[in-house]
């Protein structure tokens, strides 16, 4: 495994937590089905460590289709909103698992839009 630290988060916030998901298509008797399986950690090492083991202990023949971790950072609701506290993702991590069976991480992606950056609608 390899082991790569993502960025602080910046913000004030309740606190942080990391999401790990996995996308695969697993075998069923008259064929395939695709899932989407994810857990909360409390750090994105947790995460990918959990990503790790699920995906070694998947039933022969699943497709690792994708893995994901996120950090998100907790925050409180404002005064108007209606919503309980909820996550924003803030960091991303992609895996990809590779011909023997191991997942390799790449490095760690801040997911808030660069300051003067332009967005397409």
């Amino acid at each position: 495994m390899e082991h790569t630290s993502a960025p602080a988060s910046s913000g004030t916030g309740i606190g942080t937590t990391a999401l790990g998901r996995l996308q695969m298509r697993v075998p069923e008797e008259d064929g395939f089905e695709d899932v989407i399986v994810e857990r909360r950690w409390p750090d994105m090492l947790s995460a990918r460590s959990w990503c790790e083991r699920t995906v070694r202990r998947a039933v022969p023949g699943t497709s690792v289709l994708e893995v994901q971790v996120f950090e998100e950072t907790w925050r409180h609701s404002k005064s108007w909103e209606t919503t309980k506290h909820r996550p924003i993702a803030e960091v991303l991590q992609l895996g990809m698992l590779t011909a023997d069976g191991d997942i390799r991480w790449g490095e760690p992606r801040s997911m808030t839009p660069r300051a003067g950056a332009r967005h397409l609608l």
